[in-house]
């Protein structure tokens, strides 16, 4: 092990070793309100979490430190997603809207419709 390619002389294995720290800040994250958790973050863990899992096994030497790391974090960040749609739609936004909410963050303001056609209306006159 400690003359492995990916063993604890080689970056191979300090990465992913520091790495676990986002796992577990994510998975501290299973105690805050859903409110408050990110889907912008979490959307973009989710997506480095993919690319390295997948990439772990191209690399030479195989690096299975890294892809258990990054399937974990995947594991931890679409949990999260599912929080926030699940409570996103219990809320009454629309599917449009909670995507719009994961990507921008945008926040769902009150009185939104009448703004809207407000604004077309004095636009067309």
């Amino acid at each position: 092990m400690w003359n492995s390619p990916t063993g604890p002389k080689t970056v191979h294995f300090w990465a992913p070793t520091l790495k676990w720290g986002l796992v577990f800040a994510g998975a501290s994250d299973f105690k805050r309100p859903v409110e408050k958790v990110s889907g912008a973050q979490n959307l973009s863990l989710l997506a480095t979490a993919v690319i390295w899992t997948r990439w772990s096994f191209v690399i030479r030497p195989k690096n299975m430190l890294l892809a258990s790391v990054n399937f974990f974090l995947g594991v931890t960040a679409g949990w999260q997603l599912g929080r926030i749609v699940k409570y996103r739609l219990s809320q009454g936004d629309s599917p449009v809207q909670v995507v719009k909410y994961v990507v921008n963050g945008e926040k769902k303001v009150v009185g939104e419709p009448e703004i809207k056609a407000a604004t077309r209306a004095s636009a067309s006159v």
